[in-house]
């Protein structure tokens, strides 16, 4: 039986730019994108997921959290249907380093790793990555 997971992200900003990820999809040899962030655990709230997810991912800690909405994302991926719970946030990084930063190098916690940039609106209507989970859009 498939179960729906709660997951959390955050969208970062800076200027006119948000960072975002980059992501795969071997099964449609697809790049995608998506914020920061990951599975909301047992006991946890969706805060403090993506507060150790940041810290995971990319080792930064954050502050000023604002939880600017929930999405629910019926979604496939690697040609498994996917249904998802998403709590949207915002955030600021305590390190102000990281806004001048091109490149951010996350891992996730299966060893692989991934690119993060900052990212105009304009580069993702140009770059035509889709952008996940949907209605994250509006949240940039």
């Amino acid at each position: 039986m498939a179960n729906i997971k709660a997951k959390a992200l955050c969208i970062f900003r800076y200027e006119n730019k948000s960072l975002l990820s980059f992501g795969y999809d071997p099964s449609i040899n697809k790049h995608y994108l998506r914020p920061i962030g990951g599975g909301i655990e047992f006991g946890e709230t969706s805060l403090q997921a993506i507060e150790r997810e940041v810290l995971e991912e990319i080792n930064q800690q954050i502050i000023h959290p604002k939880l600017l909405g929930v999405l629910e994302n019926l979604f496939s991926f690697n040609s498994q249907q996917g249904h998802e719970v998403v709590f949207v946030y915002e955030a600021e990084f305590i390190d102000p380093t990281l806004y001048s930063q091109t490149e951010i190098r996350g891992y996730e916690t299966d060893g692989s790793t991934y690119i993060a940039q900052w990212m105009t609106l304009q580069q993702l209507a140009s770059e035509q990555y889709p952008v996940y989970p949907k209605g994250i859009e509006q949240c940039l």
